[in-house]
């Protein structure tokens, strides 16, 4: 019997060894998160070089070309992100509102293209509420209980939903994204995000860039977006 003991020993600590739970077999965990963040967002529109009347003066004005503009942009919702091992996945729902600018060259459009904007509104700040769909999936590099590292992408569906602007003497215009004259945005604007988050016990922090995949108007040139965003996020 004694020498049979560290035959037995030996047998228990391989048996042990192979029932403990793998990390493989780790069951997902799943976070909730409350997040609210601001950003940026520029609009490149891709204009072929044109001399059009100034609605004002009738003096030719040169438009076209690549003229960034870039605006603030804000907005806040609630996520789903599983987590199994080294990989995760999250879904999310936000709402966000995003301003752009009524510039000369926009009024300019409007008026040759005869659906001519109010010059009242000439240089003042407009804001579109939209919804966001994030779906994005990524890989964790590291993790302890306090401290996780997050690297992702996927895709973003953004549907813009109604604007508005206000007049520099009072009152307020609303309109759809296809209402604006000259330069009517798509309702429907797919993105490919890619990000980076951080938890840090409850909060998470979460650094993302989105560029658009169609055109972000419903023109006969192209309009690019570049959408950078903060968020900062309680875990439940």
């Amino acid at each position: 019997m004694k020498k049979l003991r560290p035959a037995l020993a030996a047998l228990a600590l391989v048996a042990t060894a192979w029932l403990a739970p793998s990390r493989a077999a780790a069951v997902p965990k799943m976070d909730v998160k409350l997040f609210f963040g601001v950003g940026s967002t520029t609009f490149v529109p891709r204009l072929p070089d044109v001399e059009l009347p100034d609605p004002d003066t009738g003096e030719p004005i040169l438009v076209g070309g690549r003229h960034p503009a870039t605006f603030t942009n804000w907005g806040g919702g609630l996520s789903a992100r599983v987590r199994a091992d080294k990989v995760f996945g999250e879904i999310g729902l936000a709402f966000t509102r995003f301003k752009f600018r009524i510039s000369r060259t926009l009024v300019a459009i409007a008026a040759a293209e005869g659906n001519p904007i109010d010059p009242a509104l000439e240089g003042n700040s407009a804001q579109m509420n939209s919804l966001e769909l994030p779906l994005t999936a990524g890989y964790v590099p590291y993790a302890n209980p306090y401290f996780k590292i997050y690297l992702y992408g996927g895709l973003v569906n953004n549907f813009n939903l109604k604007g508005f602007v206000k007049r520099d003497g009072g009152g307020e215009i609303k309109f759809r994204p296809k209402d604006i004259p000259g330069y009517p945005l798509s309702i429907y604007v797919a993105g490919a995000r890619l990000g980076t988050q951080f938890d840090l016990g409850p909060f998470n922090f979460d650094f993302n860039y989105t560029i658009n995949m169609n055109s972000a108007t419903k023109t006969d040139f192209r309009t690019n977006t570049h959408v950078f965003r903060f968020y900062l996020g309680w875990l439940f």
